[in-house]
């Protein structure tokens, strides 16, 4: 029972490059995408999906470095974590000097399909790797509201053609998300190892 165990949880941490791999992804596709649509909440929003790439290299059982190679790394992410930060500050500028707002059809699009992704992760049986995220199921609850809220600011930047529904969104999200280098520096406290 207990080999059956450590081999589930074995399993489990294998998985981890592939989240990481799949975080990654979708960061890239928010960020690019936040930058086509000129969207300070999607830079917001991204930042979910980096965090989730950086606590998924820490927690991977492939990468047997020490405690003071993994707080290095919580460091060089909590620093790189400000990127999209960083370029949500610079829309919101960049559009009001600039006299532009986003693109409500865009933003409701990401909007909507980045939430019905989330949906679909807290729908999907609880079997396999899915058995082990019951922890971050508040998590994906936490996300599916951001992307709620994006939704309803691309309508509201629709009906009243400011910018000042996606900043408002933006801000918003950015203030649930500031816990993120907290996250991942707990993450590095934590052991990958299993079978102990």
């Amino acid at each position: 029972m207990a080999e059956n165990k450590d081999a589930r949880q074995g399993s489990f941490l294998s998985s981890f490059p592939l989240l990481t791999a799949a975080n990654l992804l979708f960061f890239c596709f928010e960020f690019i995408l936040a930058i086509e649509a000129r969207s300070a909440s999607l830079f917001s929003d991204s930042i979910v999906f980096l965090e989730g790439a950086c606590v998924s290299v820490l927690m991977s059982s492939k990468l047997n470095w020490g405690i003071p190679g993994r707080e290095a790394f919580a460091r060089f992410a909590g620093t790189i974590i400000l990127i999209p930060t960083c370029f949500l500050f610079w829309m919101i500028a960049a559009n009001y000097y600039g006299a532009a707002i986003p693109s409500a059809t865009l933003l409701a699009a990401i909007g909507a399909a980045l939430l019905l992704t989330n949906i679909a992760c807290l729908v999907m049986p609880k079997h396999g790797m899915f058995a082990h995220l019951a922890g971050s199921l508040s998590d994906i609850r936490n996300h599916a509201i951001m992307n709620t809220v994006i939704v309803l600011a691309a309508f509201l930047t629709w009906a009243s053609e400011t910018m000042w529904p996606d900043v408002l969104a933006g801000l918003g999200i950015l203030c649930v998300n500031a816990g993120a280098a907290e996250h991942i520096w707990l993450a590095a406290r934590e052991s990958p190892t299993i079978g102990a």
